[in-house]
Parts: structure tokens; C-alpha cells; sequence
């Protein structure tokens, strides 16, 4: 199909500003009554200042408005990836989703997101784009990035769409207004630079270009291929389906095809329009540049308010619907009565006594500071009336009675007219709240304050985050298709490392992927990867409470485990099985619910696949055989224990009694010198008492070494392990 010219983008581009126009005008109307200015007209604001009458604007809708962003911000919504089929399973589908929630944070996406919604509440719509951009240096890799559009007025779609969150446009609009002088620096090689002559008498040109600014705009345009697609059936009897242009095979004369081998035979065919997404940079006069996109879906992501269809002379027209669209009535009354209100408050008389010239002359000073200062009583001069020739009465009080109290009335229900009209519920005070006994009471509050706005926070969630999510989604497997290693967010708030591998680094065959090439050489593919051609998967959206939040209530609800731990039921029970449900009812407490939901109710073995029943089978035999073996590691030890406590004491006899017997043997010495000065017969009795007493004492020194070797031997046959009369085999296996 061949390019669009800038004559049919000016057209498109006039016919969908047209289209639009009611929708875009109602939008700035809305913001118009939530702006400081309020909703006053800039007519009837300068007719007012000019006459010197005020203009009051008193804001009541930002604070509900802000109550509704609050909401959304305090639950934020997630991105979950689910298993379609083609070979997709659940753990690619939890990787795709940690990728997913990575680009969300690289991209900062969720102010991006809570902007949109801001938008769709204020003026009916709001946008974000996608992009795809290269990494730093010399690569080919592409990153996924969320980008803001922080004015949707400058995104103008296809009117031409069926869905709710306008995912099947085929056309669409994102405009910039640029002055000359930087369009000729940015865009060097454009044919026409200089705007001048026949170029500016095209149609719709003046849109585009103005004396100072030049209009660039990206068009984004889904065009269609024709091709045919043919469903083969292979040699064992298996279909798949190949485009034509794609199949190897040649048609032979009998109308079949043969890819590279016999048995290969086409079934059917038949004629498809495949969709191709395109951008278009322009100046409205020349194409600037042309540039393929990687999704199936043109990536101008709308948020877009409830949607009515009305009948306007003789033709339906859509209305999109904003939060503050039918507060703006009930808004520019209540600044009204507060204007009216003021200007009656400026009629009240200044001078607070009135009376005929010369009654207050004699007790001027008294009469000068009533309205100050207290006084007891004031007098006054009489004044005759010449004509009448009586006394003028005495002089009087003003007074003005303004009805301030029924326009506080009539303001009151201007007030509960744009909580109507907004679908909020007024706060309750922090005494009310007191008051309320009952946990469910409070929440049944906060679900009041909620619904009364669900639907804007439905189109934000099924429509904005859904088609974003299956667009990001969409983009993986085409952008993320080189090997590498990209930042991922887990459901528990951590971070870590994904390896990728995709069709145009590991094509997908009959073997699988099992190596990746790295610095060194291949090398076994890393357990956490994902390959990101394999399977087709859809997306979901789940809403929460923040992280700060569900921190909150984890740390709550496990003080409150572990204060009644004697009292929790043993896992496996049906009281357990309850408590596992409970637990897991509550969204509050994220992954980690779960995993003490897991404790109380273990996963049943027998409702897991085969390989993961041998898996568990495995480790509780090498489960088994660990406390066998840590059960004689303690036993040895034991054993080792006793002897070296056995040795220590038998050294410490040995060195009492080399004590004991240096002791002795000093004292036969002293017997000794003692009786050498004595006769040689007493020497020799002497020698032989010394003698005989040195044989006890070594006698004495052999039996005591024999009781401690003794007591040693029974100390051991005490620690060594009974075996049974059947053997070292007949004994009980260790339980786990």
C-alpha cells in the first residue's frame, strides 16, 4: 500500500478536528470551572470588574476531585500477564509481568498513569504513548518506554472506533507546534524550509502553518498487506499454518506444495489483510520521515470518560462525560449567590446614627466614639423644626436587616447539588467518625465515598491500563527479541535480573534453547530467563492497596499470629484449611498472605504435575538420608566428646599422683640423710626400710594407673550405639 499524501493528511486531519470539536469544547469548559478564574465567562468577568462589582469564585469541586485521585493513587493498579496457549505457561507469563512492572518503573509510569486519569476526570479524556528507543552506544537494542502527554489537546484520534478504550483506531493525531527557525535547524533536509509562494494556497495549509510556527505532527496509520495464508499438513499428520510468501515449497502441477520434501500438502488457503502500524512525521506539506512500528496497535493509549450517544439534528453525535461536567451549573450558581451575597454585604450603611443637623454639636466627642467605646448614656441637642415648630425627634439607629441567612440556605443546597452531580458523599468529621463503633461501618464510608465514581475509575482501569498493558505486552516479543540482560520488579517490591533470548538470537526448533552466548563462549542458558518468542499470552489488570499500606497490614496481622500462636490450629487441620481461606481473601497482605496461607495449607503433592510429585519424592529421600546421616554425625560426636572429657581427667590424676609421689620420694631422701651418720648396721636397715617402702609406694602407683584405665574402657562401652540382635540393618529408618 502506498504512502498517504499531505493533501489526504490535511483532509483526515480537518475531518477528525471537526469531529471532535463539541467533545474538546465541553473539555475546556470543564477545566474552565475547576481553574482559578472559575466559571465565569471572560464577558461577564470584565462587565463586572468594569462596573466595579465583584466576581467571586468559591471552589467546591477540586476537593472532590482530588478525592478520586487520591483513591486511585492509594490503590494502585497492576499489570498481570496470563498463559493464552502456543507453549505459554505460567512462569513466562510471571516473568512477562516483572518485565512489564520494569518498564513501568524505568518510565516512571505511574504519575504518568494517575495525569491520564486526572484528565479523563476533569475534561472527559486524556492520552499516553508508547515508545521504542534505542540504548546508548552502538547497539541495536531497543528499550520500552511510557511517555505523558501533558496536553490532550494535542492528540487527536480516529472518531472512527468501536471499542471503549479506542484500541482499534486507525488513524490518530499527536501534534507540535514548533517556531520556523527551529524547524529549519531540526529538519535540514525537508524540501519546502521556507513556507513562501504557491505551497501556502493548499487546502487547510493555514492549519498548519502561521507566521511564526509550523505545525509537526505524527501520523500514526494502520495499513494492510494482502496475503495468503495456508493451513499444511505435515509428514507425521500435524497442521500448522504459514503464510504463502513465508512457505519454502514450490506449487507443483497437482495444485500442492512441497516444502523441501514429499508429504508436505496445503489444505487450505485463503485471502488475509494483515495489519501493519505506520508513522508519518509531517508538516502537512511534505512527508519528513517514515518509520515502521513493532505493535499490531497504534500506540496512542486514550483514557476516555463515560460515553453517550445523542441524536443533533438528525444525526448521532458522541458526548463523553467528565466529573465536572454537571457540576458546572450547580458550581456557577454557587458563585453567584456568594457574588450576590457579598454585594449585599457591601449595601450595609457605614454610618451607624442618623439625625437632623445640629443634634449632635453639644456631646460631639461622646457621639464620635459610640460605635468604640461603651457609654453610659449620650445626649443629644433638640432642633426645632422652623415650619412645623416642634422638636425634631431624637436621633436613630440604622437598621438593616439583610438576608444573609437564606442565601447560606440557598448556597447549602448549590453545595449538596455538585456533590450530587459528582457522585461523592461529604466527608464525615473526625467526631462522626469517632462515634461509629463498628469497623464495617467505617468501611461501608469509604465505599460510599468510592462508587459514586466508580464507573470513571472502571474506564481508567478495564480501558486505559488494559490496552496499555496488552500493548507493552505486545511489544516484548518484537522489541525484546536480541539476548541480554534487563532490570525486572517482582510482585514483593524487589528488583532483580531477567535474561532474555528471543526469536532473532535463539530461534525457537524442536530441541529448545539451552545456551546463550556470553564473553566467553556459549554457555548453559541462566535458570530465571525467558524467551521471548515462545507462546501467546493476554493481559489483566489487579487493583491493591499501596505498598505502604499492605506493609502496614502485614505487620499488623502477623503481631496478631503470633500473639494467639498457641492457640492456631496444626497445619493440615480443617480449622487450618479455613484459616489458609481467610488469609487468602485478604488482598491486603500481597505475596506475603500467601505464604502464610501455604503454611496453614500446605499444597497437596498429589494435585502437583508428575515431575513436580517425583521432585518433592526425591527431596524427601535425600531429606531422609541427611537426618540418617546427622543423626551419627551426633552420635560419633558424642562418642568423640566423652573421650576427650575421660582423657582430660585421667591426665589430671596422673598429674595429682606425680605429686603425691615427688613428695614421697623428697621424704625418703630425708630419711636417708638423716640415718647416714648412724652405724653401718643401721645404715643397713635403714637402706632396706627405704627399700621396702619405695616397692609400696610403687605398687600403690600400678593399681591406681589400673583403676583409671578401667574406669576409661567402662566409659566408652557406655557411649557406643546399641544394635539390636537383628544388625545394623534391622534398625528404624529416621523419620524426616
Amino acid at each position: 500500500m502506498s504512502a498517504p499524501t499531505p493533501t489526504q493528511i490535511r483532509e483526515a486531519f480537518t475531518d477528525y478536528r471537526n469531529a471532535w470539536k463539541d467533545v474538546y469544547d465541553e473539555g475546556e469548559a470543564d477545566m474552565r470551572a475547576i481553574s482559578p478564574e472559575g466559571p465565569w465567562s471572560a464577558e461577564d468577568r470584565a462587565a463586572r470588574e468594569d462596573a466595579g462589582r465583584p466576581c467571586i469564585h468559591l471552589d467546591q469541586i477540586n476537593q472532590y476531585i482530588n478525592q478520586s485521585i487520591g483513591n486511585v493513587r492509594m490503590n494502585k493498579r497492576a499489570v498481570k500477564v496470563m498463559p493464552k496457549g502456543n507453549g505459554a505457561n505460567d512462569k513466562d507469563a510471571g516473568r512477562r509481568s516483572s518485565l512489564i512492572m520494569g518498564i513501568e518503573e524505568r518510565s516512571q509510569a505511574q504519575p504518568i498513569y494517575l495525569y491520564t486519569f486526572e484528565c479523563m476526570i476533569e475534561r472527559s479524556f486524556g492520552f499516553a504513548l508508547l515508545r521504542t528507543e534505542y540504548q546508548e552506544g552502538a547497539t541495536f537494542d531497543q528499550d520500552i518506554w511510557i511517555k505523558p502527554v501533558q496536553n490532550p489537546g494535542a492528540v487527536l484520534i480516529s472518531p472512527y472506533f468501536k471499542q471503549p478504550d479506542a484500541s482499534d483506531i486507525p488513524e490518530g493525531f499527536v501534534v507540535d507546534r514548533i517556531p520556523k527557525r527551529q524547524f529549519k535547524d531540526k529538519y535540514r533536509d525537508a524540501k519546502v524550509t521556507d513556507f513562501s509562494g504557491a505551497m501556502l494556497g493548499g487546502d487547510h495549509v493555514s492549519d498548519w502553518i502561521t507566521d511564526r510556527t509550523v505545525q509537526i505532527a505524527e501520523y500514526w496509520k494502520i495499513e494492510h498487506d494482502q496475503r495468503t495464508l495456508l493451513l499444511v499438513k505435515m509428514p507425521d499428520g500435524s497442521m500448522e499454518t504459514v503464510f504463502e510468501d513465508e512457505f519454502e515449497g514450490k506449487r507443483g502441477k497437482s495444485g500442492k506444495f512441497l516444502k523441501g520434501r514429499d508429504g508436505v500438502t496445503v489444505v487450505r488457503e485463503r485471502e488475509i489483510q494483515e495489519p501493519r502500524v505506520v508513522q508519518y512525521v509531517t508538516n502537512g506539506i511534505e512527508i519528513l520521515d517514515e518509520i515502521p512500528w513493532a505493535g499490531r496497535r497504534i500506540p496512542i493509549i486514550s483514557c476516555l470518560g463515560p460515553e453517550r450517544w445523542v441524536n443533533q439534528g438528525g444525526e448521532a453525535k458522541r458526548q463523553l462525560l467528565s466529573m465536572v461536567r454537571f457540576a458546572r451549573d450547580p458550581q456557577m450558581l454557587y458563585d453567584f449567590l456568594a457574588t450576590q451575597e457579598c454585594e449585599l454585604a457591601g449595601m450595609v450603611p457605614k454610618v451607624a446614627y442618623r439625625g437632623a443637623k445640629g443634634q449632635f454639636e453639644s456631646d460631639r466627642e461622646t457621639w464620635e466614639e459610640i460605635n468604640k467605646v461603651p457609654h453610659a448614656f449620650v445626649e443629644y441637642d433638640i432642633v426645632i423644626d422652623g415650619a412645623a415648630g416642634a422638636a425634631l425627634p431624637p436621633p436613630e439607629r440604622e437598621n438593616f436587616d439583610a438576608p444573609f441567612q437564606e442565601y447560606e440556605v440557598a448556597k447549602d443546597a448549590a453545595g449538596r447539588s455538585i456533590q450530587a452531580s459528582m457522585g461523592s458523599s461529604p466527608l464525615p468529621t473526625a467526631a462522626q467518625r469517632r462515634s461509629e463503633k463498628s469497623g464495617l461501618a467505617l468501611e461501608r464510608i469509604d465505599d460510599l465515598e468510592s462508587l459514586g465514581n466508580f464507573l470513571f475509575v472502571d474506564r481508567y482501569e478495564n480501558s486505559f491500563l488494559h490496552n496499555m498493558g496488552w500493548q507493552i505486552n505486545d511489544l516484548i516479543t518484537p522489541v525484546l527479541d536480541t539476548q541480554r540482560e534487563v532490570p525486572v520488579s517482582l510482585p514483593d517490591g524487589k528488583r532483580d535480573i531477567l535474561h532474555v533470548v528471543g526469536k532473532t538470537s535463539h530461534p525457537i526448533d524442536e530441541q529448545g534453547v539451552y545456551e546463550v552466548r556470553g564473553v566467553d563462549g556459549l554457555k548453559p542458558v541462566p535458570e530465571e530467563h525467558i524467551h521471548t518468542g515462545r507462546g501467546e499470552f493476554d493481559v489483566t489488570i489487579s487493583a491493591g492497596p499501596s505498598k505502604q499500606s499492605e506493609r502496614e497490614s502485614q505487620a499488623s496481622f502477623v503481631d496478631q499470629l503470633l500473639e494467639n500462636m498457641p492457640n492456631l490450629p496444626p497445619p493440615g487441620a480443617p480449622q487450618a484449611k479455613v484459616l489458609a481461606l481467610a488469609i487468602r481473601m485478604r488482598p491486603d497482605l500481597g505475596p506475603i498472605g500467601e505464604q502464610i496461607a501455604d503454611v496453614f495449607d500446605p499444597p497437596d503433592p498429589n494435585g502437583l504435575p508428575p515431575a513436580a510429585q517425583a521432585a518433592i519424592a526425591q527431596l524427601q529421600g535425600q531429606l531422609t538420608a541427611a537426618q540418617t546421616e546427622l543423626e551419627a554425625l551426633h552420635m560419633d560426636r558424642a562418642g568423640r566428646v566423652l573421650e576427650q572429657q575421660t582423657k582430660k581427667e585421667i591426665e589430671a590424676m596422673k598429674a595429682q599422683n606425680s605429686i603425691v609421689l615427688q613428695h614421697l620420694k623428697n621424704l625418703v631422701d630425708l630419711v636417708k640423710a638423716e640415718l647416714a651418720a648412724k652405724s653401718r648396721s643401721t645404715d643397713q636397715i635403714a637402706e632396706q626400710d627405704a627399700s621396702l617402702l619405695e616397692a609400696q609406694l610403687g605398687f600403690h602407683h600400678d593399681q591406681l594407673d589400673r583403676a583409671h584405665e578401667a574406669a576409661h574402657e567402662l566409659a566408652m562401652r557406655e557411649s557406643a550405639p546399641v544394635i539390636p540382635p537383628g544388625g545394623a540393618e534391622s534398625q528404624p529408618a529416621a523419620q524426616p
